[in-house]
């Protein structure tokens, strides 16, 4: 879902074993990579990040799960309402309890699974959380049941996007800066002495709770920076959420995000700037994207990456 370029795993195995005993000597170089390759790798990336932008515009709503009944359909008055081009008047129920939540369709409603499969009874649903995510179709909406983290909060969204939204007869295109390998550099991993739990806000106005792995130490033009690390169990990535200077003027005014590869303290990665991507955020309001932690502003302006969506409507 986030690629990245190869790379990486050649800087850790080259470098960590030459300098693990001595973290604070002259600064790693990436290793080199063809720029023929280079360039179908990040041409990869955009088509990624196009698909990622085409998917974020056709967003039409985002709605809280409470624990009960959570009534759907075209009906304005509804918790839910969607477009009376796509639903009837009450197209059904979601149903939490807990953790567990089901899908309960209004006699005769057109619900059907995203592959065509008609829903006729009470359903389970799976959040995109889980293995195989429930897509559920009314006409051209689509309605899928977000949750923030579970493992430190229990919200639960659904959010609904438009498979024939007008604004996709005329996309947004990803706009970026000329890749410049200039741009990739070698980063330090400096783990904390053990995750640390951190709490930030969010668009939506609650907070996400994650755990911090640690700070990515590199250098641009001699000048040390450093970037706070969010680690998953599990993941072979980082995320990192970094703002800088461009952001008051031609890159999102929020933040834009990373994807490193992830590795052990004071073994080396790599931060490439030019995969630097804009949160969902940047082009709907229908999303829960958390904010970046306060340290997280770098000094240096990036100029390299993603830029500003100029017509999002926030």
């Amino acid at each position: 879902m986030h690629p990245r370029l190869v790379g990486a795993v050649a800087l850790v195995a080259v470098v960590s074993g030459t300098l693990s005993g001595c973290a604070r000597e002259p600064w790693p170089d990436p290793p080199a990579i063809e720029q023929t390759q280079y360039q179908a790798e990040y041409d990869a990336w955009r088509e990624g990040r196009q698909a990622a932008i085409t998917h974020a515009v056709q967003l039409i709503g985002i709605w809280p799960l409470q624990e009960g009944d959570t009534p759907f359909g075209a009906d304005i008055s509804l918790p839910i309402a969607l477009p009376a081009s796509a639903a009837p008047a009450r197209a059904g129920v979601f149903k939490r309890e807990g953790t567990r939540i089901t899908v309960i369709p209004s006699p005769g409603a057109p619900l059907r699974l995203e592959n065509g499969k008609a829903i006729s009874a009470p359903t389970e649903i799976k959040t995109v959380m889980e293995d195989d995510p429930t897509v559920l179709a009314l006409g051209s909406v689509r309605l899928q049941v977000e949750q923030v983290f579970e493992k430190f909060g229990s919200r639960r969204w659904v959010s609904g996007w438009d498979e024939e939204h007008p604004v996709l007869k005329d996309p947004p295109i990803v706009d970026t800066y000329p890749p410049n390998q200039q741009w990739r550099l070698a980063a330090r991993f400096d783990a904390f002495p053990s995750p640390k739990p951190i709490r930030i806000p969010d668009v939506r106005g609650g907070f996400m709770d994650l755990m911090a792995a640690g700070e990515l130490v590199f250098r641009v033009n001699g000048q040390e920076e450093r970037l706070t690390a969010i680690g998953f169990e599990g993941s072979e990535q980082f995320f990192v959420m970094f703002k800088d200077p461009t952001n008051l003027t031609t890159t999102y005014t929020g933040y834009r995000i990373l994807f490193p590869m992830a590795v052990e303290d004071n073994e080396w990665t790599v931060l490439d700037f030019n995969l630097a991507a804009n949160p969902p955020c940047a082009y709907s309001r229908y999303t829960t994207c958390p904010m970046p932690p306060q340290e997280n502003a770098l000094k240096v302006a990036v100029e390299a990456g993603e830029k500003r969506y100029r017509l999002a409507q926030l």
